[in-house]
């Protein structure tokens, strides 16, 4: 079961169907602990990413996530993957992904359903943290990632090459989602149109992955943020685990250009860069295996354009804002991964934030209030952050 879970949830490039049973249960669990340091000087709360402040939370890591295989026929599967965030109102449920896989042969399938499309190293098993080194996946470069999951078609291609495997996964869909901090408005990228190519073999994975997509933001309250325009995102990927030294390092760039032939039609309002700015992100991991010990450090980076204002409806309302001009900081982070027994994993980690210097920079901060733009001289309490974070990682 643990084998069969690894190699076709994590790994998720398996093309032929489960023979041993109809239906299939595989289940991952997360929870996890975290804090910062970080506050403003009139005593308001800082978050991290969605949950992380001051105070110690379980929200931000924990969750619990089954995946569920069915044979409806030798060459045909439906697959769905369930996940509760306790961010997510007290555990409430949400559909990851609900497939129909169809084996064409042995070296061809097609999905088509709710795909999660391949644009990262750990796309496919982003949610299972069992399934990587860290307790999250470095922010700096998954955070560029404007959905999480498409409703469309992709085509899953694999052969051998001296040794060597190759996929190609080209794919295509559309999506919305709701725009962090903005509760009125909603983010939808249409003809949404990827590739991924991927070489691995057992001591190495590389992959190429690009899409690029129509998108819009829509504002249902008085429309200060309705916008239009395109978006490209291309990721290099590379991991490698060679004489119990293991490695990651991925690196993304993000292209959003606005529709200059929709100003003055109730769209672009105001500056598209303002809600989505050009981004690139990037991290380096190291680390060597020692038994059931994994030691390792990862730098991270991400850098945006332009480097503006954050945007607000009410400026004494930090739930009216809209996702900052772009985020600007780089992370050090110290990691340790201790192998429990075969399906579970504790892990710490330290990591030290530093935002670069700019007024209305937040980095991948949210403020609890406005009356100080973040990273001027009287912002914030400290010149860096310092988070401690704890988790225990579980399969079956």
């Amino acid at each position: 079961m643990k084998k069969a879970f690894l190699y076709s949830t994590l790994l998720g490039t398996s093309l032929t169907g489960f023979q041993a049973q109809a239906i299939e249960f595989d289940g991952f669990l997360t929870a996890g602990l975290a804090v910062h340091n970080q506050s403003q000087v009139n005593g308001s709360k800082v978050t991290y990413l969605e949950e992380v402040t001051n105070n110690v939370t379980f929200l931000q890591d924990s969750k619990f996530g089954l995946q569920v295989t069915a044979d409806a026929a030798d060459n045909m599967q439906v697959v769905a993957q369930i996940l509760a965030t306790a961010a997510d109102e007290n555990y409430s449920m949400d559909i990851e992904w609900a497939y129909l896989d169809y084996a064409v042969s042995e070296s061809t399938s097609v999905r088509t359903g709710r795909i999660k499309q391949p644009v990262f190293l750990i796309s496919d098993y982003l949610e299972v943290g069992y399934a990587y080194p860290w307790i999250r996946p470095p922010a700096e470069a998954y955070s560029n990632m404007p959905v999480d999951s498409i409703i469309g078609m992709e085509l899953m291609y694999q052969t051998s090459l001296g040794g060597v495997n190759l996929l190609v996964q080209p794919y295509f869909g559309s999506n919305t989602e709701a725009v962090p901090g903005v509760q009125s408005v909603n983010f939808f990228a249409d003809n949404y149109v990827g590739m991924a190519l991927r070489l691995e073999n057992s001591s190495f994975s590389f992959q190429l992955s690009s899409f690029q997509t129509t998108v819009s933001t829509v504002d249902s309250a008085g429309g200060t943020f309705n916008s239009e325009g395109s978006a490209t995102l291309s990721v290099a990927s590379l991991s490698w685990d060679v004489a119990n030294f293991v490695g990651y390092s991925e690196y993304t760039t993000r292209d959003i250009t606005a529709d200059d032939g929709t100003l003055g039609k109730d769209f672009n309002k105001i500056p598209f860069d303002s809600l989505f700015s050009d981004q690139e992100g990037y991290y380096v991991t190291l680390g060597y295996r020692m038994g059931k010990y994994l030691p390792h450090i990862t730098y991270a980076e991400i850098s945006s354009t332009p480097s503006g204002n954050y945007q607000c409806v009410d400026n004494s309302d930090a739930s009216t804002c809209g996702p900052s001009q772009g985020a600007r900081q780089n992370s050090i982070t110290l990691g340790l991964r201790y192998e429990l027994n075969d399906s579970a994993a504790l892990k710490m980690e330290y990591q030290v934030i530093e935002l670069e210097k700019n007024v209305g920079n937040y980095g991948l901060f949210q403020p609890f209030a406005l009356d100080d733009p973040l990273n001027t001289a009287t912002a914030l309490n400290e010149d860096k952050t310092s988070l401690i974070s704890v988790a225990v990682d579980v399969i079956f």
